[in-house]
């Protein structure tokens, strides 16, 4: 966070800070690691439920945002109270969808369609606010260039097994950071969770993410009317 923005978000420190549960309801580590480091500690509650699949013209960011209102609404309905926390990634190469990779087989397929050339990574973002009885989505894009990958590039980072449970079978945070030269966008929606999107959504939902005078965490307050963080 530059100067600037983190005197702006110092401002929301004598706001109260409301006591809500947030639920995450995804599996992913990434995610709960980039919450954790914003100061929170989400319920993990993935849904029983089939991954969702694109239909046909839709967009990345249209079905995106399907798939992580449909994982948000899944968590929902067990609960009275809280903030549901619904995300999907997609990773587009040439107008191709690429989810989670099946096999090593299918891995080494998809690395190879990203060799040496650009791709986008859209992510959906589904909050729910179940006391209030409203949600907010958005998505984010980024684009992402992997230099050009050997046979010995890939079948070395398939044994890895880094690719597991990752859309487009890599993580750029792991060991396929030797293989991206350049990023355009938000590096968090490559990751998987947009930070700057989650927190535009929180304040539509009416809440703010505050930064404490002391940087140890972050606190969730009631947006007042003329703040803009």
């Amino acid at each position: 966070m530059t100067a600037l923005k983190y005197q702006r978000a110092k401002a929301f420190t004598t706001l109260p800070a409301v006591d809500v549960p947030f639920i995450l309801a995804s599996a992913s580590p990434r995610r709960r690691e980039i919450l954790a480091a914003l100061g929170f500690a989400p319920r993990i509650e993935p849904g029983n439920i089939p991954e969702p699949e694109p239909g046909p013209g839709e967009t990345a960011g249209a079905f995106t945002v399907r798939a992580a209102r449909v994982k948000a609404r899944a968590a929902a309905v067990r609960h009275r109270v809280g903030i549901i926390i619904g995300a999907d990634t997609v990773v587009i190469v040439k107008g191709r969808f690429m989810g989670k990779p099946a096999s090593p087989q299918e891995a080494g397929d998809m690395l190879r369609s990203l060799s040496g050339r650009w791709h986008e990574v859209v992510t959906g973002i589904c909050l729910i606010d179940i006391a209030a009885g409203r949600s907010r989505s958005a998505w984010a894009r980024s684009r992402v260039h992997f230099r050009r990958l050997s046979r010995q590039d890939i079948e070395w980072y398939v044994s890895t097994g880094e690719y597991r449970d990752k859309a487009g079978a890599y993580a750029i945070q792991g060991y396929a950071s030797l293989f991206i030269d350049r990023i355009e966008g938000c590096y968090f929606n490559v990751v998987g969770f947009p930070v700057f999107t989650f927190a535009r959504l929180c304040r539509r939902l009416g809440y703010c993410i505050s930064c404490p005078a002391r940087p140890t965490g972050a606190t969730f307050v009631r947006k007042q009317p003329g703040h803009g963080l």
